[in-house]
């Protein structure tokens, strides 16, 4: 008989567990469809009335997704109304808001816990919020002097924020086998402590269903961290005063171009592309400008990513006067300058040593020309 219940009971768990999520929303002055956002997915919209939406999803492992207004989608972000919200497969969800201050979501299971960790949250962070905004006006302040800002953010909103911080890891102690508690790690301040939280659950947590949202917010944030760290390698070898690397590459009629030839002279190295769309739209601005301090500098296209063809055929489709030197695949140059995005421009005093590096089709480096050159022609 014992065996009999037990299959029953696995048979009822599959049922259930179906990877479904039935989802019920009642949100005032939302309008009457709404777009489920979630990466991986294809975009689903759903039809109501009057803010209010009944539907299914399906949600075989769980994940978090925006339930937005289709306009947003369409760039149009005024008064914008949209929830964050964790999906999970054989539940029921149900979200519900009076007003655009805050909403609420509870439901079945995970959702009937996750209501509790989302009011917990929202209570916990409540004096960090408040001694943040406290700290903003005062930044914004003139009549504040630096000594004020600095004795607020050091005796007030930093201990408020790690009091916020060690209430999350004190919550998820407390909790080690509740699923829900699993997204008050997202709030959680650096990698290292997110996994010290983590460390925290209990077994059944840890190497349940939530494991692999977990693993992806791990993954996002060492990838964030890799970047933050690339980008300050970056900014270290594109510094103001440091010898430009030498290289030689060869140059649009296949003939060696040395940037030590061209020794005296400011000289303007323009990392582009074909491919690179903000690259192609800065061209007529560069074009001008070299017309405009005639002798005064050089500009060197260095053409990256490209073949060979497409390099040659978009200088001659936007008649490019200047210097163009083709960076092969194999060629150390973009890691020997730190160009980690395109265009970069790095401007080359006569002594060979960086004056500055501009990221971006940006109007500091008409500004940096016209103050070094005088804003006449001659």
């Amino acid at each position: 008989m014992s065996a009999l219940l037990a299959a029953v009971a696995m048979c009822g768990w599959a049922a259930k567990n179906d990877g479904k999520l039935k989802v019920k929303i009642d949100v005032k002055d939302f309008g009457d469809s709404l777009v489920v956002y979630r990466s991986g997915h294809e975009d689903q919209t759903f039809v109501g009335k009057d803010g209010k939406f009944k539907f299914e999803l399906v949600v075989d492992t769980p994940c978090t997704a925006l339930l937005l207004q289709p306009r947003l989608l369409r760039g149009d972000m005024t008064a914008p109304h949209f929830f964050n919200v964790p999906l999970v497969g054989g539940e029921e969800m149900r979200l519900w808001a009076a007003d655009r201050t805050r909403y609420d979501v509870d439901g079945t299971g995970f959702y009937a816990d996750y209501h509790q960790v989302d009011l917990f949250g929202e209570n916990a962070v409540k004096e960090s919020q408040d001694n943040a905004a406290k700290y903003r006006e005062l930044v914004a302040d003139d009549n504040v002097s630096k000594e004020e800002r600095s004795k607020f953010y050091k005796e007030v909103y930093h201990p408020s924020f790690e009091r916020y911080q060690q209430s999350l890891t004190d919550y998820i102690k407390a909790h080690p086998k509740q699923e829900a508690a699993m997204f008050l790690l997202k709030n959680i301040d650096g990698l290292d402590k997110l996994k010290e939280a983590f460390a925290c659950f209990d077994a059944s947590v840890r190497e349940g269903r939530m494991k692999t949202l977990y693993e992806s917010w791990v993954a996002e944030r060492e990838a964030r961290a890799k970047a933050e760290a690339e980008e300050k390698e970056a900014e270290k070898k594109m510094a103001s005063g440091l010898d430009a690397p030498e290289f030689t590459l060869n140059d649009i009629n296949g003939q060696p171009l040395a940037l030590s030839s061209l020794r005296g002279k400011y000289v303007v190295l323009d990392f582009w592309g074909s491919w690179c769309v903000w690259c192609i739209k800065g061209f007529p601005q560069m074009k001008e400008y070299y017309a405009k301090y005639p002798g005064k500098f050089e500009i060197v296209g260095v053409d990256c990513n490209d073949t060979e063809e497409k390099w040659k055929a978009a200088v001659k489709k936007h008649e490019l006067p200047w210097l163009h030197v083709y960076c092969p695949e194999k060629s150390t140059l973009l890691a020997d300058y730190g160009v980690t995005a395109f265009p970069t421009k790095i401007l080359i005093g006569p002594d060979g040593k960086i004056v500055k590096s501009i990221v971006g089709e940006s109007p500091a480096f008409y500004t940096l020309l016209d103050e070094l050159f005088g804003g006449s022609g001659n």
